[in-house]
């Protein structure tokens, strides 16, 4: 099967200690957090005051998806909050590997992510630093956009990388995932799954129950 992360950018900030719980019971595997500072994406978004407000809500793993330009500034912050995980742009200025070095450093798993425009290939010279291969399947910056045409054949071709070289690397994706899309992903080789507005717009609780037991990824 596969690893459910639920995007608490879908949430209801207003009553996120009653969704994050809703999604705990209803059985999310871990919550995502995208940290966004306004510079690498035109969105801002949570600050580490959330990822510390969330680790006192749950006892699920946190998942935090860095869209920043200055990624390493947050790593030694994250390790002392109690984060499970941490991805980083290959896009970021400077490069990803400062980032990713301090991540595994600090005994998190790390994760690179690719932008949709950047090219599987990218990802090759990092295998062997990280845990997961986050592929955005929408344009970062914001929630509540759809899955991209091209995203389940990149899934294909980073899947069939990851095999040919014998890397254990899970391959993440990120954006416009619903009941819809998520059978192409899954069978594309994606086993870690971020869903957003799919998880808590509407019944929490249901909407996880048909995300899990979705029949096509049998």
């Amino acid at each position: 099967m596969f690893e459910l992360c639920a995007s608490i950018l879908a949430a209801n900030p207003e009553n996120l200690a009653r969704d994050v719980q809703d999604a705990e019971t209803a059985g999310v595997d871990a919550f995502h957090i995208d940290l966004m500072d306004g510079c690498f994406v035109p969105a801002v978004s949570f600050d580490t005051r959330v990822v510390r407000a969330m680790r006192a809500m749950t006892k699920k793993p946190l998942d935090v998806h860095l869209m920043v330009d200055r990624p390493l500034n947050y790593v030694e912050e994250l390790a002392d909050l109690g984060v499970e995980s941490i991805s980083v742009h290959y896009e970021v200025p400077g490069g990803a590997e400062p980032a990713l070095k301090a991540i595994r450093a600090a005994g998190l798993k790390a994760g690179l992510v690719l932008n949709p425009e950047t090219s599987i290939s990218a990802a090759l010279p990092y295998l062997e630093q990280i845990d997961q291969l986050l592929l955005m399947t929408v344009h970062p910056g914001h929630g509540g956009q759809a899955y991209l045409s091209g995203s389940n054949e990149k899934i294909t071709a980073a899947r069939a990388m990851t095999q040919i070289l014998g890397s254990s690397v899970v391959i993440q994706v990120d954006g416009g995932i619903n009941l819809k899309t998520l059978p192409g992903a899954y069978k594309a080789g994606a086993r870690s799954i971020v869903a957003g507005s799919a998880v808590f717009c509407g019944n929490i609780q249901k909407n996880v129950l048909r995300l899990q037991s979705e029949p096509d990824l049998e």
